[in-house]
Parts: C-alpha cells; structure tokens; sequence
C-alpha cells in the first residue's frame, strides 16, 4: 500500500511526516569538494514547519530567575512534613534485592560530588514530600540499578486539550515500563490548585494499581510517589532544578546518577484529523511514553560499561568539548604504523550534545534531523575523502553514537598526522552540536585486521537510470588474505515516487562471482520502526516525527553499516568478479523516487 493510501485508511500518520517535521534526513550542503549526492535544499515553506514540533510541550525559556513562587509566596494546604533524614551517622542501607532478581548491576551512590542541577550533573541526595506517609529519602533508597523519573503536570494532551497528561495514562505508564524504575509526581502548574491535583493525582494511581495483579500491585505500590506540595516548597536542588526546563519536561535520574531531562510524550498512535485540521502538532501526548526515557538510560548503561571494561584501548580525540557547526576539519595525529598494525577494531564514539550545558534540550539541540558524515582525506589525492561513519541527528535532543568502523583501519595503515572532516550539518541551517568525537582502536584477537579496502560504488538519484552508474568490478584477492568482507553505508533520502527514498523499501543487491548478498528495509512502513531501535542506540521521545520505520535509518542514530562476509565466495591469490544493483519491490526503480547515499566497500583483512 502507498504510503499516501495509507491516510483514508487510518494508518496514515506516515504521511502526516511529510507535512510535519519530518526533515527527511536532507543532506549536508556542504562547501567542500566531497561528493555526496547532495538532496535538495528545503524550500522556505518547509524549513517553517519545523515550528510544528510538540509545541504543547514546550513551557518556553524558564529559568531560575523567572517570575515562580517563593515560600514566602504560597499558602499550603497541608502541614509541612517534618524532617526525616536519616541521622549522619546511619549507614544506608544495601541495595534491594530486586536488582539481582532482574540481574542488574547494583553500584554505590556518589557521596562526593560535586553535584549540580544542569543536564549531566552529578544528582545529590534529595527528599521529596509525599502526600502520605515521611519523605523518600534518595540515599534510603539508592540501588544504582534504578531510574527516578520526575513526571510534572505542566504538559497539556495536546493545543486542542489543555489539561494535565496526568489526567490520563498511569496504567500505560506503569505497563510500558521496565521494572528499574521509581516514578514521582510533582505539582509544578498553578499554586492554588497543587494539593488538589496531587491528590487527584494519588486516586489515579490506586486506581491503577487496583487493576493489577496483587503481586505487581505490591510491587509498584513502592515505586510510585506524588508530592505532598507544590515544587515552591520543596527545598535544595529538587526545588531548583524545576524553575528551568524541568518545570514542564520533567527529569530523570538515571543509572550514573547524571541528571536528564524528559523528552516529547506524542505518541505516534495518537493522530488527531482535528489538530491537523487547524496547523498544529497533530499527536496527542502520552504520558507512558516516559518510559522509552528509562529504556535509553538502561542501554547507556550497558554500553558505557561494555566501553569500560575494554582493555587495551587507545583513543584519539580530533575534538573535545567543542561546539561545532556546517563543516570543520582538523589535522589528527593517530598511532604510528607500527601501532595502527596492532589493532583489529576501530570504533568510532560521537557525542552531538546542545551547545549550551545550562539549557534543556528542545530550542537548544537542533531541531532537524540532518546527516552527518566524518570522513578521512585521502594520504594521495587532497581532492577525495573517504567517509568513516555516518549519523543522523536528532529533533531537539542530545545523542551519543556508537558504530563499528574498522574497515577504516586499512586507510590508516601509515599512521601518523591525517587529515579528518566532519560535516555535521547543512549551509543553509548549521545546527550547533558540543561535541565529543574519540576514535576507539582496540585488539579483540580476531586473528585479522583490514590491510586494504577496495572502494566500489557510490549512491545516486533513485530512478530508471539508477543502475547505469555501476559497473561489474574486477578485484584481485591477495595470497595472504584471510577474510574478505562487502562493507557498505546506506541509506535513502527523499520523499518523491511512492514517498522514496526515506519511507520505501529500497533493496540493494551486492554479488560477489556467483553468490548475492542482499540489503533490506522492512522497517519501511511500520509507524513504530524506530522505537524498536532504542537499545541500538536510537535517542526517543525526539521532538519531531522520530518513530517511523526509513530507508536504512533512524533520526538521533548511527547508520550502521551493511557487512558480508564473502570469504567463501572468494579465492586467495585469485580475482574476484563483483556488481551491483538497486531495486524497489524488487524492480527497477521508477523515475523522481529520491536518492541513495552509498559508500561501498571490498576490505580485504590478513
């Protein structure tokens, strides 16, 4: 079915991208002389929708010293809880067991600081008044396994519904989630009616809890807080940290005990024909849409700790800690030769966080998702660069990548100073990014590493000429070789004949002599494709149409390369015959059905 079909039908919210901060993954426009199969420049029209992001979820620029109530200020409806802070000289107690009944790890809680209540600051102990019952203490209660998610009442469902997403969606919210999590509710809306709506607030969570089964009920029964108060009189940093953008997002502690701020809640299920109708974001929130936050904190988790543990790695940092914009390059010192030929991986770790750490996310981090390249010069022709890695940015938030780029060692081979650029974003909007780019050289005994790469074949427009670009290469095998790989970065960019190539299932069809390796896009058309891709990496709750399944990507990830091994196929000290073909529904592609951007490789390892 055409994507277009799809909307009289009720499925149709992937069309709804097109209209609505899709962004497309337009390429960079970039002024150097990489060749990358340029998209087209967005007309002006497009590039104003971007204002069509979750707008319902934006409380605008709040900072600490925007016009909120003192203590002096508010009239409490309850007594002020009385201090209950466990005395300096009581250890806390150990962690609870139900970190190792959902095997995770339990670490200690960082009683040294320093802390703060910016993005990635260290959270300090904190107690949070409850409505019944003595305050919950952070340091009583800390695991290292868990999550503590501050949900506030200053989100509206949607421009069209201005109540509170508390109204709705606790049963979601707690089915949705995983288990290492603590959920806490603050009154962070009007002063008057805090005590009123925290309370509303308790008899919705019974009432959740009501519907589940005894166990779970017990379970969550100690996992889910609301406020005794409005956030005014609170004291510390709990009582700071929601005068900024917490104040309507909402914050996370998550597993290193960094502080986070919440994403969009827009649930992709929740089209609404009357919000398009009138130009506004057309997906109402859902508040269990909290719970991909916990998700992407878990897998942090998991993939810091693989980094961690790693031995033997060195890592070269071509920038840190800058904020870069459009295009830059650098001149980078790697290892010598004699120390690159050590090595059997290369990974490469990008971090693309907002410019400005004292700020939340959205107006801060760039609102389009873009491609960003980094590519490495050429050691013989300045003219030509070869691309490393690839990403996409997000819409209005900070993501960390990880992606294996080994192949790339083969170019590195000499060592030495080389020359790296990285083309982050387009001409006509350069979005800013506070960057951390460490290339990761390792040994994980493989018994190989890539001594030489054949480059093949580059992208071009999708359509019936599509093939005329690619002609059947011939390569010689090296005696020596001991594995031979098809390393390829693809992705699809447009939205033109049947919405390709970014929303259609382009296939990509890799033959080596008489064996072919095929690359697919099954995710096309599932309006829910890429938050399946969160434990990859993928960053959620994006402002901007970050669910749906593409061509080969996702918004606020790594392009993760297509690998073949064709060690088989292939004879040592022989040629090997290779061609290549692109197809749509296994034909040749129509005419105007967008582009392909590809970087293909034969990387020969000894």
């Amino acid at each position: 079915m055409r994507l277009k079909d799809c909307v009289s039908v009720g499925c149709g919210v992937l069309f709804i991208a097109l209209l609505v901060g899709c962004g497309g993954g337009s390429g960079n426009s970039s002024d150097s002389k990489v060749t990358t199969d340029g998209a087209d420049t967005p007309t002006d029209d497009v590039v104003q929708e971007v204002a069509a992001y979750d707008e319902v979820n934006d409380p605008g620029d709040i900072d600490e010293s925007s016009d909120l109530p003192t203590d002096e200020d508010v009239a409490l409806d309850v007594d002020d809880p009385p201090d209950t802070a466990p005395p300096e000289d009581v250890e806390p107690p150990t962690p609870v067991e139900h970190c190792e009944g959902l095997m995770l790890d339990k670490t200690p809680m960082n009683t040294d600081g320093p802390f703060g209540y910016y993005r990635h600051d260290l959270a300090d102990d904190f107690k949070f008044y409850l409505l019944d019952g003595d305050p919950w203490v952070l340091s009583e209660h800390w695991t290292g396994c868990d999550v503590y998610v501050f949900i506030t009442n200053t989100r509206s469902n949607s421009q069209l519904d201005p109540s509170s997403i508390w109204n709705r969606d606790v049963d979601t919210l707690l089915a949705m989630s995983p288990k290492n999590v603590h959920f806490f509710f603050m009154a962070t809306r009007s002063v008057s009616s805090a005590v009123s709506d925290l309370k509303a607030m308790q008899g919705r969570v019974d009432e959740a809890l009501a519907g589940l089964s005894p166990e779970d009920a017990d379970y969550w029964l100690s996992r889910v807080h609301v406020g005794g108060a409005h956030f005014s009189k609170f004291t510390g940093w709990l009582k700071t940290i929601f005068t900024g953008a917490a104040h309507a997002y909402g914050f996370a502690i998550d597993r290193h005990q960094q502080i986070r701020l919440l994403g969009s809640f827009a649930d992709v299920t929740r089209y609404k024909e009357e919000l398009k109708a009138k130009e506004m974001w057309p997906w109402e929130a859902n508040m269990g849409y909290a719970a991909h936050d916990v998700r992407q904190y878990n897998f942090e988790y998991l993939r810091n700790k693989k980094l961690a543990a790693e031995e033997g790695v060195t890592i070269v940092s071509p920038w840190s800690g800058e904020v870069l914009k459009h295009w830059v390059t650098t001149e980078t010192e790697f290892p010598s030769a004699e120390e690159i030929a050590k090595f059997d991986t290369l990974e490469i770790d990008l971090t693309m966080d907002c410019p400005d750490p004292k700020k939340g996310e959205f107006g801060n981090c760039g609102a389009w998702d873009y491609l960003s390249h980094i590519y490495l010069q050429d050691s013989e022709d300045p003219e030509k660069w070869i691309e490393v890695a690839r990403f996409i940015t997000t819409y209005h938030r900070e993501g960390r990548y990880l992606v294996d780029a080994t192949p790339i060692l083969a170019f590195l081979k000499d060592g030495g100073k080389r020359t790296l650029k990285y083309d982050i974003s387009p001409q006509w909007n350069q979005q800013a990014y506070l960057t951390q780019m460490d290339f990761r050289f390792s040994n994980r005994n493989k018994g190989y590493r890539p001594t030489q790469a054949i480059e093949l074949w580059k992208g071009a427009s999708f359509n019936k000429a599509y093939n005329d670009n690619f002609e059947t290469k011939t390569v010689d095998i090296p005696a020596t070789a001991k594995h031979v790989a098809l390393f390829a970065i693809i992705t699809g960019h447009g939205m033109d004949t049947q919405n390709c190539a970014e929303f259609c299932n382009h296939q990509h069809f890799f033959t080596v002599n008489s064996k072919t390796y095929t690359k697919k896009h099954p995710a096309v058309g599932q309006q829910e494709g890429c938050i399946s891709e969160i434990e990859n990496g993928m960053v959620p709750n994006q402002g901007g149409t970050w669910w749906f399944g593409r061509g080969g990507w996702c918004p606020g990830q790594q392009v993760e390369p297509f690998v073949a091994d064709v060690t088989a196929e292939v004879a040592a000290g022989e040629s090997a015959t290779l061609s290549y073909e692109g197809k749509l529904n296994g034909s040749t592609p129509p005419d105007n059905a967008g582009n392909i951007r590809m970087s293909s490789l034969l990387v020969i390892y000894e």
